[in-house]
């Protein structure tokens, strides 16, 4: 089988990214020819390919909105990704041309590669499935998240609330743009052209479903973690001596929860001083810096170790060194990776119990706490470490909770009979 591969970016810089050299490297081992479409950077790993691949954006070699240039090509570029590019189109249309798939798997490409990818596959025959990796289906601000809290405003006024509460960056004309583009895909009819669309998780299809989506053409399919020989042969984690060992792995802001885990851990430690969290992750120096001066503040410095994020391919041995992974969102989340690794290693999590988490986990490897509340989390916590027995018992149901639901053969298996159902119907 032959396979389009599209997505706005072609070098690690996120799960996203990560999910699809995963995917292309499992495909291709099955002897499937997986054929990338993205946007030009000196940053995308090296593909035969590339001369078809989009210019990026105001002719830039940046990544991030904010950096872009600021000229006239790059306000009209962001608007035709937004909304049309009959250039993204036209390159696709002639990478389609020249290798002939059967199929395309189409990842992210709202505003860097633009709608227009799905015409240039529905002109030339080629069924689309459409992998959604965040909200941007149902929120325009792609979280299903503001103010601390679940926000469905948009599903009660048909999306009206994304320009009124300004959801994108607080700006209201990047709230109008993005209104407008979700209306223009409605009216041009690109859902009609999508032949499916893989859902991570339970809650995201329940929400498309609710937005409109037919259910018929919205398929359950969750991320795989992709498991590497060095892996396999030591996922055995410490054992509870003395102290439980909790760990946080992600992205420092606000959405995730560090704050509210911080709020639990200082309410925790009035109580007891048994356990360690190591925290890892944080690509923004401020935030890196908040997170530090709160631990001082609150005097639970000495019970926390700050490390910055590896690249080196190291990040799996904290899951070995820990017993149990915090996952602490306040948004609904899609579904971390974080979550997916740690059952692969043998951590239990704890998780908040609402949104994607409700679906993804259950009580044979989750210890649930209310959502958004940092005290129920704090006596989530305490309840573990005086008790750590639970720990091992739901350790041991993780590497068997993740064959069943995370495992390279079972995504690849929905995945391969999912792309055969939709050729078949072109």
């Amino acid at each position: 089988m032959k396979i389009i591969l599209v997505n706005y970016r072609y070098f690690i810089s996120g799960g996203p990214e990560r999910y699809m050299f995963n995917v292309k490297a499992a495909l291709e081992q099955r002897g499937h020819e997986v054929i990338p479409f993205s946007v030009k950077t000196s940053r995308n790993v090296h593909s035969e390919y590339e001369p078809y691949f989009a210019e990026n954006i105001g002719g830039s070699d940046e990544v991030f909105v904010e950096d872009y240039p600021k000229t006239l090509r790059t306000y009209f570029d962001l608007i035709g990704r937004e909304f049309y590019s009959f250039s993204v189109k036209s390159g696709l249309k002639k990478l389609i041309k020249a290798t002939k798939p059967d199929v395309c798997y189409l990842l992210a490409y709202k505003r860097t590669l633009s709608p227009s990818v799905i015409d240039a596959c529905s002109e030339l025959g080629v069924p689309v499935v459409n992998r959604i990796s965040d909200y941007n289906t149902v929120c325009g601000a792609c979280s299903l998240y503001r103010n601390g809290e679940l926000c469905t405003d948009c599903f009660r006024d048909n999306d009206w609330s994304c320009i009124k509460n300004r959801c994108v960056k607080g700006n209201r004309v990047f709230s109008i743009v993005r209104y407008l583009s979700n209306k223009l895909f409605w009216a041009m009819k690109f859902d009609s052209k999508i032949s499916a669309y893989v859902c991570t998780n339970g809650f995201m299809k329940e929400m498309m479903q609710k937005r409109g989506y037919d259910g018929n053409k919205l398929k359950v399919i969750p991320t795989f973690f992709k498991e590497q020989a060095e892996c396999a042969s030591a996922t055995r984690k410490k054992h509870v001596d003395g102290e439980v060992s909790f760990l946080y792995i992600g992205n420092i802001d606000e959405s995730k929860g560090i704050y509210d885990l911080i709020s639990a851990l200082e309410e925790l430690s009035r109580s007891t001083n048994k356990f360690r969290l190591l925290i890892v992750g944080g690509l923004h120096k401020e935030e890196n810096e908040k997170v530090l001066r709160l631990l001082k503040e609150k005097g639970i410095d000495n019970l926390v170790t700050f490390c910055p994020f590896r690249r080196d391919g190291k990040v799996f041995e904290y899951y070995r060194m820990s017993n149990v992974t915090i996952i602490p969102a306040k948004w609904p989340e899609n579904l971390p990776n974080t979550l997916i690794e740690s059952l692969y290693f043998g951590c239990p999590v704890v998780v908040p119990n609402f949104g994607s988490f409700e679906y993804t986990t259950d009580t044979r490897v989750a210890f649930y706490y209310q959502a958004h509340s940092p005290s129920d989390l704090a006596r989530v916590l305490g309840e573990i470490i005086s008790d750590p027995f639970r720990i091992e018992e739901k350790s041991k149901a993780c590497r068997e909770f993740f064959a069943e639901n995370y495992g390279e053969k079972g995504h690849l298996e929905k995945l391969l009979e999912l792309f055969d159902s939709v050729i078949k119907r072109k």
